[in-house]
């Protein structure tokens, strides 16, 4: 092994370790990072082809409809159950302020409070707002858990085809 070589691989790493981190926070695009990762072990790392071409974009396609659906699956737990816009912004910056005051587990009841919050100014009442806000939370855990899922399963692709094959 070159020292290119561990170089490439330990850059590849931080990007493919920072993917499974902004699986669950917000503020980083964790598949993208992921398949950043992945990309820069398949044409920087190694002399022979890693992926090939149909592999390379399947798993963009794959990582775009992760990456997507992380905001629909948020979207679709709020409007389910009744809640509009003002619910889905305050979701967003209940999630980036819950990650700062008190993390991990900010990020969940930021999610909560601010989908909460969001549906009572669009004049709902106590018990319609917190069923928007359940919504809202089951939307981002299995967003979360999707994006998580990927980016797992690219670091154990990525290992795999390193050091096992």
């Amino acid at each position: 092994m070159t020292m290119d070589f561990v170089l490439i691989v330990f850059v590849a790493f931080i990007f493919l370790i920072l993917g499974c981190i902004g699986s669950i926070l917000p503020v980083l695009p964790g598949p993208l990072l992921s398949y950043a990762g992945l990309l820069i072990i398949h044409f920087f790392a190694l002399d022979t082809e890693f992926l090939t071409n149909y592999e390379l974009i399947l798993y963009g396609c794959v990582t775009l409809f992760v990456f997507f659906s992380d905001y629909f699956l948020q979207l679709f737990g709020v409007k389910k159950m009744g809640g509009k816009n003002k619910a889905v912004y305050g979701t967003i910056i209940g999630v980036v302020c819950g990650m700062f005051l008190i993390p991990p587990f900010g990020i969940f009841l930021g999610a909560f409070l601010g989908a909460f919050l969001g549906a009572l100014m669009e004049s709902q009442k106590n018990k319609q707002a917190f069923k928007i806000a359940f919504g809202s939370l089951i939307g981002f855990v299995f967003g979360s858990l999707i994006k998580l899922i990927y980016s797992f399963y690219i670091i154990s692709l990525v290992i795999i085809k390193l050091f096992i094959s």
